[in-house]
């Protein structure tokens, strides 16, 4: 049955409407995809139990998004009620869904920004140097952010980095005041120039590098929980525009559908 006029227009805009849709789901796919191997965003996730478990849901959200969008435009093209029904169902599930998590994110966005700046803690007081990854990756956020440290430069001289176990408060003071730790090739604005080699074991005294723009004074836990809240922007804006496709694919399908089977009463 090849639908003329009004009709054929309105099966073609549910044709790209679900084309989008489609488009959106392989968005989705690539992006939890990037968050399981990126290293910089696992590291910050260290420790968390929830992270890979969302990651994966979101992965299975992007599959299921590209499958039923493809079933959105093949419902469309062949003029088939059943498919157009079963896309709408489906999308009426996942536009539930995701409001629902979107609300959840919202309401724990403070949990994310302290996971955060626990992980780049224990990053810089245990982990950095002694697992390779972990140091590549903490070496290019630090270049990459122009930080240093979680706090400051000062978090290096209670790290492991600096053969500095466990300590006391008043033992870690003291440590920080101390010239004779050093911090990583990292923090320097010229990793590889010979006045990073010296200014970067220089200490407590290192606010004269840091002042003279030779040593990162800023720490990356600042940095990295405003780069979250900017990621989390533009992903809570993606998902107002996915939500918004979705709708306007809800109500081209069904429209569609009750138009297809007008005219099979109507020939009947």
């Amino acid at each position: 049955m090849a639908l003329t006029g009004c009709y054929s227009f309105l099966k073609w805009v549910v044709f790209f409407v679900n084309l989008v849709f489609w488009l959106a789901g392989v968005g989705v796919l690539a992006l939890s995809i990037w968050l399981l191997f990126d290293q910089a965003v696992v590291l910050m996730a260290k420790g968390a139990q929830d992270y890979a478990t969302g990651t994966y849901i979101l992965l299975a959200a992007g599959a299921l998004m590209t499958i039923i969008g493809f079933l959105g435009c093949c419902g469309a093209l062949r003029e088939s009620q059943c498919l157009l029904g079963t896309f709408f169902v489906f999308l009426m599930i996942i536009l539930v869904a995701e409001i629902a998590g979107g609300v959840w994110a919202y309401m724990n966005r403070a949990d994310l920004n302290k996971m955060v700046q626990e992980s780049v803690r224990d990053t810089v007081r245990r982990d950095y140097g002694k697992d390779e990854v972990t140091t590549k990756t903490f070496d290019l956020i630090q270049q990459s952010l122009k930080c240093c440290g979680s706090e400051s430069y000062a978090s290096w001289a209670n790290s492991a980095y600096n053969g500095v176990g466990d300590k006391t408060a008043l033992e870690i003071g003291i440590t920080a005041m101390s010239p004779s730790y050093q911090v990583p090739k990292s923090c320097c604005a010229t990793p590889d120039s010979d006045l990073c080699e010296t200014t970067r074991k220089m200490g407590s005294l290192n606010f004269m590098a840091s002042a003279a723009g030779i040593v990162y004074s800023e720490g990356c836990a600042p940095k990295l929980e405003a780069l979250l809240n900017q990621y989390f922007t533009y992903v809570f804006a993606t998902g107002i525009g996915i939500g918004i496709v979705e709708l306007l694919g809800m109500i081209f399908s069904m429209l569609l559908c009750c138009a297809i089977r007008k005219i099979e009463d109507f020939k009947a």
